[in-house]
């Protein structure tokens, strides 16, 4: 459900054999077998048949005999990074491919750089006080205001279809989403249905798999990837198509960014409190502009990469309490990505969302309608099944100290540097990619009762488990104690003893009085 997909690895300490003999073959073979599995030679024929390839069975056979054991997971990451295009892939599948070679677009390089030289020079005149004060404060308003076009409107009413609006709202939150200068709605709105479809392959326009810095903004200083052209071509955009206001600040829009998100907001503090034009310029435009990029960025980068995998710990995206302060409250990604259509983009009671809040307030007065929402045993299913169990509620005390911080310091959520020990795997995914909606669901991803046998049945044995190792952690500690302490003579004149009773499992210790 949601974001949840089988991923396909090559987790074999033979790899290299296996793929040396995948690649004999001049036309594509099957997708490698995991060393768990072991087909006859009669399936491999057949298979190999099916997909036209030249590649011999008993060769096939005779690779896959020396895969045994479990590689570990850098030589897994190694050898999958190195391989790269060469993977057998199907048509109906999509990874990524890193060996790909981006092209650099340097008009794009000039224009970002000079952009963020001119928002330093406005952070400037702000800090410094050079400006009005009503300057900088009017600048964090429309920070905000303009934020809400993005997350409430661009984000969680268009991209995700997750709730209803009035008309007067969405043309103030198409207004607002023009005043941020993020690119026309339609653009942004293909661009994220996209990253969510095909999540972090070479179909996504920021794949986290590249890095960081890519994710961030390297992505808009490249040519795109082919993938992207190619699948950003099968996003479904009627919806959008049918909306005339869309459509038209899409044909009109480059006049529109100039009308709205420049020249107002910079008239605006000259006219009324007769701020330098510069200033205005510098502060109002520059600084707000870079300042809602970088957060919105960040919620494709750190917000892939820095935090914890409650719901999903085989995806990139992260729970990130920075990233949702940053971003009023879209830095809960891993939920998100598990639950796109959920219109709170959190589970239910996670602080730090402003817009999730705002939605149940104009909800309330009726502006707001049909709020699309994952059900309790959707998350609680998801949760037990696929979480990294750093869940608040369904996870455990080892899952939730599974983090860590830089140089150990400041071990709070709120730290930036926050971050899970489980780091994800390079997927290769279905070409139909992730399900949007609830309407992409399996009936069986949708029955609550079936969703909540299945979870009071993997409750059941996580605390199994979690007795189980209890149990273990005490036999240990008092084994490593009496090991410690030595068969030394006691104050009564007896000896320390170490006794096993075998049937409950537990160590006790006796005094044996000496002779």
């Amino acid at each position: 459900m949601g974001a949840d997909s089988q991923k396909k690895t090559i987790p074999c300490s033979k790899t290299t054999e296996l793929i040396d003999a995948a690649m004999s073959a001049t036309k594509r073979s099957p997708s490698p077998p995991t060393c768990n599995t072991f087909p006859t030679l009669s399936q491999l024929h057949d298979e190999l048949a099916s997909s036209d390839s030249t590649l011999d069975a008993k060769q096939f056979q005779k690779a896959l005999s020396n895969c045994s054991d479990l590689a570990h997971d850098a030589e897994v990451d190694k050898k999958l990074k190195e391989i790269g295009s060469q993977t057998p892939i199907l048509p109906s599948e999509i990874g990524t491919d890193f060996n790909f070679k981006r092209d650099i677009v340097w008009k794009n390089v000039i224009g970002f750089a000079a952009l963020h030289i001119c928002g330093w020079i406005g952070l400037h005149l702000a800090f410094w006080q050079y400006c009005d004060w009503r300057t900088t404060l009017y600048t964090a308003w429309l920070m905000y205001m303009s934020g809400q076009g993005v997350t409430m409107g661009a984000h969680r009413l268009w991209a995700h279809k997750a709730f209803k609006a009035k008309l007067w709202l969405r043309i103030l939150l198409l207004w607002l989403h023009t005043l941020a200068g993020q690119n026309c709605l339609y653009v942004w709105v293909r661009d994220h249905r996209q990253h969510h479809k095909f999540s972090d392959t070479d179909a996504d326009p920021h794949n986290a798999n590249r890095g960081f810095f890519f994710s961030h903004v390297g992505w808009l200083l490249s040519r795109k990837h082919p993938k992207v052209i190619e699948y950003g071509k099968k996003i479904d955009m009627s919806d959008l198509e049918a909306d005339p206001w869309i459509v038209f600040q899409k044909d009109h829009y480059k006049v529109l960014y100039t009308i709205f998100a420049l020249f107002g907001p910079t008239a605006i503090p000259v006219v009324c409190w007769g701020e330098n034009p510069w200033y205005a310029l510098f502060v109002a435009f520059f600084l707000r502009t870079v300042l809602s990029l970088n957060a919105t960025w960040s919620v494709n980068s750190a917000a892939h990469m820095f935090g914890i995998r409650s719901y999903d710990r085989t995806i990139w995206p992260v729970e990130s309490m920075f990233v949702s302060f940053m971003t009023v409250g879209e830095g809960w990604h891993n939920y998100h990505h598990a639950f796109p259509w959920d219109y709170r983009a959190s589970e239910y009671g996670t602080p730090l969302n402003l817009t999730g809040t705002l939605i149940d307030l104009l909800a309330k007065y009726g502006q707001i309608w049909d709020r699309k929402t994952a059900t309790p045993n959707m998350v609680k299913n998801r949760v037990l099944r696929t979480g990294d169990k750093s869940h608040h509620t369904y996870g455990t005390d080892e899952g939730r100290q599974a983090f860590t911080t830089l140089f150990g310091i400041w071990r709070h959520p709120s730290n930036p540097t926050y971050n899970s020990i489980h780091t994800p795997k390079p997927k290769i995914i279905q070409s139909d990619g992730y399900a949007l909606g609830e309407e992409e669901l399996k009936k069986s991803e949708m029955d609550d009762e079936v969703l909540q046998r299945e979870a009071e049945e993997m409750l059941r044995r996580q605390q199994e488990e979690e007795s189980q190792k209890t149990e273990a952690n005490k036999i240990y500690s008092r084994l490593s104690q009496y090991i410690k302490e030595g068969p030394r003579t006691l104050e009564n004149g007896g000896k320390s003893q170490l006794n096993i009773d075998g049937n409950e499992n537990v160590i006790k210790r006796k005094t044996v009085t000496s002779k």
